[in-house]
């Protein structure tokens, strides 16, 4: 009897210890799965390339995007190379400028290897910082790479982002050079919303005031918004009242002198509400006449 209940004892000792130990193991398991997992997501997030977002306006040339790189890890960087694609039927890339880390990453210069190539579909870029390995990139965020200028063809909305050996022949990976080896970054596109022009508001000449007429008030207005701080016209086009293409005292005199000493009147849009050739939305926010 004494020796069958120390054997039972054992027993659920012995199981005891192995579901202590099995319960150990499956801890171990989960804990070093999440360290492996997050290790994971820390190395594919090294080395980040993105691009910036804005909107143009259709028919713009002068809309800008940046190509950002953030070395999260503890290398230096010898060179780089990738494209960036778009829809050819919303923006063409004209240009394609270095950025402010990459313009004097050589010391003060630019990369010692530079070339840029252009497609309908986009740009490619590819960077050996000194051929001679005298300079590098150290680990950091915000370096802005590039600056690509654009067209705006049509409206609509397109990505602007890395694109991994499509552009080229042969094809330009996108690849960070890190001591000797090539290494895939994570990517973040851009994207660019292409809006209509905005409408522009007409107006008459000399009517600074917005009142509908051009007399004495609008020669004093625009004194005191050019030399007293007085408030600012919301038609800034309407000022022009001599129609020089400038802004001064010599509007204000123009408009005493055509009220009191038979002076010449405003060129058009004048007496009645018009537009000017080239007229933008920021030249009249509002008016008399819209």
């Amino acid at each position: 009897m004494v020796v069958q209940y120390g054997l039972a004892v054992l027993g659920r000792f012995a199981t005891s210890r192995s579901l202590v130990k099995d319960v150990f193991s499956m801890r171990f398991f989960y804990i070093f799965s999440f360290l492996f997992l997050f290790s994971g997501v820390a190395l594919a997030q090294e080395h980040v390339l993105s691009m910036t977002s804005d909107n143009f306006v259709v028919g713009s040339s002068n809309g800008t995007l940046s190509v950002m790189y953030d070395n999260n890890g503890v290398n230096e960087v010898a060179g780089w190379s990738f494209g960036v694609c778009n829809d050819p039927a919303i923006l063409t890339v004209t240009d394609v400028a270095d950025g402010a880390a990459t313009a004097t990453i050589a010391g003060g210069d630019p990369p010692g290897f530079n070339a840029t190539s252009y497609f309908p579909e986009g740009f490619t870029k590819g960077v050996v910082i000194d051929l001679f390995g005298a300079f590098t990139l150290p680990p950091g965020v915000g370096n802005e790479l590039n600056i690509a200028t654009y067209d705006a063809i049509a409206e609509g909305t397109t990505d602007v982002a890395m694109c991994d050996e499509v552009l080229g022949s042969p094809p330009v990976a996108v690849a960070i050079v890190v001591g000797g080896a090539s290494i895939s970054p994570d990517t973040v596109a851009g994207s660019v919303t292409v809006e209509p022009i905005p409408p522009t508001t007409p107006f008459i000449r000399g009517d600074v005031n917005g009142d509908d007429k051009v007399n004495i008030a609008d020669g004093i207005w625009l004194i005191y918004e050019l030399h007293i701080g007085g408030p600012a016209s919301t038609c800034p086009i309407s000022r022009d009242a001599n129609g020089d293409g400038s802004v001064d005292i010599a509007d204000a005199i123009f408009v005493f002198e055509y009220r009191f000493q038979d002076g010449p009147a405003p060129s058009d849009p004048f007496p009645g509400c018009g537009q000017v050739e080239d007229q933008t939305a920021d030249d009249c926010v509002s008016s008399f006449c819209g």
